[in-house]
């Protein structure tokens, strides 16, 4: 039987050796030269998608794997005879973007170029081969004798259907064992996605290659972890680049780059290889008898998470996460256009559903403030004398080289660990905004169990018609052992708003007036505003 090719009934799979001899031997294949797999590659990933994956919910994480994007740079040698050839480039990347595929080298000029995504598969085997003679097997179960008749292809995969001498039957319903025996591949199948163009040649050349391509499935984003020292008014401040690769795809010993920014992109329809099984139509239950179904055996138990705060990567199949151990060297950053570029300092392997964290920021003696914040709004009476809302914990850091930062800081996830009896302590997490050098920025990680404020609407007058004043008076508590500092904000979005009278300045943040009051350890104070709006 060497050299032909098995799909037994319920075959999902065929032996990858058996399927490389048949694509170089077969005469239907002849006049295509193959160049298997690239002697180098290089990888650049931009993001896709807002938030941090750990934010998102499974359908927006699958969205944004299909946002993420990563441009591959192949280097490939290729001996190409004198004439007309289809040059074939397998292991591609499975979710490749052909319009945006290059090659550069080339002898002569490209005449057509396509991108086959029928994977080899018991399925597309089939389905490439209905109408075409094949060979089907039987082993009758008693005796283990096996016999062979030619049989014509008439309908498959779902429900595989021949014609025999004796009739026509379907593959798998007999209640014996069976199998279809195939002597040769179909043209434009192959095990793995392939790109290919047709090139005329002068003379035979030994020629290196440049493909270059886009393609998804490829995303990645910035996690961070700060660490506070005992003293409460400095943190080390550590990011890592996490690379998802949610393809089928690995991409060994890469070059990798990463570029933080936000690009204009044209949503695209990516055809994706995907193998076909073949599926038996037979009796009911899929049977050749009337019966109960065998009970499934229970599923196994879900493993437990690596860490606290991981994304949850088995759910959507990815098979392993690691993170490198070697933080000597970290991410270079450098400029592009308007854009940040992240080089890691050495070649990384990216394999096929897997998450890779690598260094790229390791800041110590970051200086902070921590806020106790209390969000008010003008459109509540706060007539509720229960109602004494917690204020926000609050780490205000300034992106200067002077506050021991002064790096461009990607969006992403960041951790906060606290010092208690020794022992790092997890208190809290939030996503992180892109954050440009120079520009303060707030985390804001939890809320306070012992800063309670009261907020009382104590007089509202009309002043016009159409204008209305009010006064507020908010009682502020300190229950902490230490001093701290509160900040009161108070949304500015109604018409014509303003500030009539303030015991201090006010500031701006995010949006909202701003004023921060000093209360000392179990101690307490009353701010009072009076502000108009429009009715």
């Amino acid at each position: 039987m060497s050299g032909r090719t098995f799909i037994g009934a319920g075959s999902q799979a065929i032996g990858p050796a058996l399927i490389a001899t048949l694509l170089l031997c077969s005469p239907a294949l002849a006049d295509i030269v193959a160049s298997p797999g690239p002697d180098k590659v290089a990888v650049t990933l931009y993001r896709g998608g807002d938030g941090p994956f750990q934010a998102l919910e499974d359908w927006q994480r699958e969205e944004a794997m299909a946002k993420g994007l990563i441009q591959v740079t192949e280097t490939r040698t290729v001996f190409l005879p004198a004439g007309r050839h289809t040059l074939r480039f397998d292991g591609v990347a499975d979710a490749l973007i052909p319009q945006s595929a290059t090659v550069e080298g080339l002898p002569g000029p490209a005449i057509e170029r396509n991108y086959d995504y029928a994977l080899l598969s018991p399925g597309t085997l089939v389905e490439r081969s209905l109408g075409q003679a094949v060979k089907i097997v039987r082993t009758n179960r008693r005796t283990g004798r096996r016999t062979e008749e030619t049989a014509t292809l008439r309908q498959g995969p779902a429900g595989v259907v021949l014609q025999t001498a004796g009739g026509v039957e379907a593959l798998g319903c007999s209640g014996g064992a069976e199998a279809l025996v195939f002597d040769k591949v179909p043209a434009g199948l192959s095990d793995k996605p392939a790109l290919s163009t047709v090139v005329d040649v002068a003379a035979p050349i030994q020629a290196t290659l440049t493909l270059s391509y886009l393609a998804i499935g490829v995303n990645w984003q910035a996690d961070y972890v700060a660490r506070i020292h005992p003293s409460g008014r400095t943190l080390d401040l550590t990011g890592w680049l996490t690379l998802v690769n949610a393809s089928g795809t690995s991409f060994a010993d890469a070059p990798t780059q990463a570029v933080a920014g936000r690009l204009a992109r044209v949503e695209v329809d990516v055809k994706r290889g995907e193998a076909t099984p073949v599926a038996r139509k037979c009796w009911p239950m899929d049977t050749t008898h009337h019966g109960p179904r065998p009970v499934p055996p229970p599923p196994p138990p879900a493993p437990p998470m690596a860490m606290a705060g991981a994304v949850d990567m088995l759910d959507r199949g990815l098979e392993e996460v690691v993170v490198t151990g070697n933080r000597a060297k970290l991410a270079e950053q450098s400029e592009l256009g308007d854009y940040k570029l992240y080089t890691l300092p050495e070649p990384v392997t990216v394999a096929a559903r897997q998450t890779k964290q690598v260094a790229f920021l390791d800041q110590k003696d970051v200086a902070f403030q921590r806020l106790y914040v209390v969000q008010l709004d003008t459109w509540s009476d706060y007539d509720d004398p229960d109602e004494t809302p917690a204020a926000t914990v609050v780490l205000r850091l300034d992106n200067r080289p002077a506050d021991g930062l002064g790096k461009p800081l990607p969006s992403g996830a960041l951790a906060v660990f606290e010092t208690a009896d020794g022992r790092p302590a997890f208190a809290g997490e939030q996503a992180l905004r892109d954050v440009p050098v120079g520009q303060p920025f707030d985390l804001m990680i939890g809320e306070a169990m012992d800063v309670r404020a009261r907020p009382r609407l104590v007089a509202e007058q009309d002043r016009r018609q159409d204008r209305t004043r009010r006064v507020y008076e908010i009682d502020l508590a300190n229950a902490k052992t230490v001093a701290i500092v509160a900040e009161v904000r108070m949304a500015t979005n109604r018409q014509g708003f303003k500030i009539v009278a303030e015991p201090t300045a006010h500031d701006i943040r995010d949006g909202a007036a701003a004023w921060r009051v000093a209360l000392p350890a179990n101690g307490r104070k009353t701010l009072r505003l009076v502000v108009e709006y429009d009715d």
